[in-house]
């Protein structure tokens, strides 16, 4: 197959996506604004720089450019990869069989900013051969907010390789006094951090043994540092800095409980990634959340902006590791079941083969 993704090459979903396929054998063509930051075999990479610093003086050119590159190219297949930017220049393609994947914000959130971003996204989703959905509430969003054909929209979650996402394999966390809360989700609105600082700030009352890092990067560190230093937390909350993916295995069979206090979500791959790493996590009972996590079995679901909600299911967790260590291995277990990353990648290349096949059937 011959393939051309038009998608954000920094993300490492399309990263992951595009590397798959060209592991396979298909030629791979990836159409992006910003440059992957570095080489995958196998594929081509097509950056669309643009001399205007705004997004809507950009589209224009840019979809000329995507134009020019599909004649080009002549590709079998064409995926967009989140609908806002993306999936927008799929209506004026032309082209057939395309694919939209929405993953979370292009269903949720940004349609509800602007009735322009609204229209493209009905748009998008309506010229689309196939819509992928991350989560089962995205894929309901779709059908009863935009009106799209049940036939055409299909729910694929992000997968895991549960071969690079294992528990720790030494068990020296378990020797340890301290007990250590990680998030990697960084510092954005949509996180609620403040939230999360301030259940922390509670339970960490009750607990001094608790720790907790914030790894990541967004427009929101700063006050977020102020509010730990305000709160006398300086000693016990760690700031980390985004790193490389290949790290966040290693990251995750350090800790012993994962956490988010997000206000709006699809399926977050970081709580998949650590509940394939055996951790039990504390998350909102939003989106597609509560699709893997079972509150009180795989992990604790709090309300979104209660601290004091999250400062229970810490201190929860904290005092009992046999508690912990049962979630976990609960939370893997729903993964490798439901959430294997080469499985559902499999049921992707399917639907390619698929969706050319009756194209070339049904042109004359």
């Amino acid at each position: 197959m011959i393939l051309c993704f038009i998608a954000d090459g920094r993300s490492i979903h399309t990263q992951r996506w595009v590397e798959y396929f060209a592991q396979r054998g298909h030629e791979v063509h990836l159409i992006t604004y910003d440059p992957v930051g570095r080489t995958i075999p196998g594929v081509t990479e097509y950056v669309l720089t643009s001399r205007w610093n705004n997004l809507y003086l950009s589209f224009i050119p840019r979809h000329l450019t995507i134009k020019r590159l599909v004649k080009k190219i002549k590709p079998d297949l064409i995926h967009a990869h989140f609908i806002a930017k993306y999936g927008f220049h799929l209506p004026g393609l032309r082209f057939s069989p395309t694919v939209v994947s929405a993953w979370g914000d292009d269903v949720l959130i940004l349609p509800n900013k602007s009735w322009l971003i609204r229209y493209y996204t009905k748009m998008a989703l309506s010229s689309a051969t196939l819509v992928y959905a991350v989560s089962r509430d995205i894929q309901n969003h779709i059908l009863v907010d935009f009106k799209i054909p049940a036939s055409k929209v299909r729910y694929l979650p992000f997968g895991i390789d549960t071969e690079l996402f294992v528990p720790d394999p030494d068990g020296l966390k378990n020797s340890r006094v301290t007990i250590e809360i990680f998030s990697n989700r960084g510092f954005y609105p949509v996180y609620d951090n403040e939230t999360l600082i301030r259940g922390f700030a509670q339970a960490y009352r009750l607990d001094s043994r608790l720790r907790l890092t914030l790894k990541g990067e967004g427009p929101e560190e700063q006050e977020i540092r102020d509010l730990v230093r305000s709160l006398g937390l300086l000693d016990c909350v760690r700031f980390r800095q985004k790193t490389e993916y290949a790290e966040v295995p290693w990251d995750l069979q350090q800790a012993d409980i994962f956490i988010t206090t997000s206000i709006s979500d699809g399926t977050p791959v970081s709580v998949l990634e650590a509940m394939a790493s055996g951790l039990p996590c504390i998350a909102t009972s939003l989106g597609g959340i509560p699709e893997w996590i079972v509150n009180n079995e795989t992990g604790l679901l709090v309300e979104s902006g209660s601290p004091e909600q999250v400062a229970q299911a810490i201190h929860t967790l904290a005092a009992d590791p046999g508690l912990r260590m049962r979630m976990g291995t609960a939370a893997r277990g729903v993964i490798v079941l439901n959430g294997q990353w080469k499985t559902l990648m499999v049921q992707a290349e399917k639907d390619y083969q698929e969706l050319i096949k009756t194209y070339k059937q049904d042109r004359p």
